[in-house]
């Protein structure tokens, strides 16, 4: 039985070409001179005919044909369902704290009890020590927060124009 799958595995490796020149050569030897390498040889090969026919070509319009019956289906919209209110929600309320919290940072440590003071040329900007409450990060914290209600603001623009050119 062993036998027989072996010959069968060599006789496909030369059917398929995947056997080196010598091997071919024994091989084509062997299914000359003996009659069970030569029947196993004629199976295999009318076995190999039926299996491997021409590969059909489409037509030339195929391609267009498809394209033409997908343009007549109609996509189905993006759904709320997949957008989670709470998670807008919670984005939405930490930047409403957070804008909120730097308001009343802001006043709370603005000294409210300083006289007014009749000029603006005896203003000096010098005793304004800003450097402890605008450093880099609050300065990258505001840029993030400008970038992130335009982009808001964009998309609900795009929003709009989009919805009336559905109308």
């Amino acid at each position: 039985m062993k036998h027989d799958e072996e010959i069968e595995m060599l006789i496909w490796d030369f059917i398929d070409g995947n056997c080196n020149e010598t091997e071919q050569l024994r091989i084509g030897a062997l299914i000359a001179s003996d009659s069970e390498w030569k029947q196993k040889f004629e199976e295999l090969s009318a076995m190999h005919q039926n299996i491997s026919p021409e590969l059909e070509q489409p037509s030339m319009r195929f391609t267009k044909n498809v394209m033409d019956t997908i343009a007549k289906t109609q996509i189905a919209p993006a759904t709320k369902k997949y957008i989670n209110q709470y998670v807008v929600r919670g984005i939405a309320a930490f930047f409403i704290i957070s804008i909120g919290s730097i308001l009343a940072y802001a006043l709370f440590t603005t000294n409210w009890n300083s006289a007014p003071s009749s000029s603006l040329s005896r203003l000096n900007l010098s005793q304004l020590h800003l450097n402890g409450i605008f450093n880099n990060n609050v300065i990258y914290m505001f840029i993030l927060v400008n970038i992130v209600l335009g982009l808001l603001l964009i998309d609900s623009v795009f929003r709009k124009r989009r919805m009336q050119e559905q109308k």
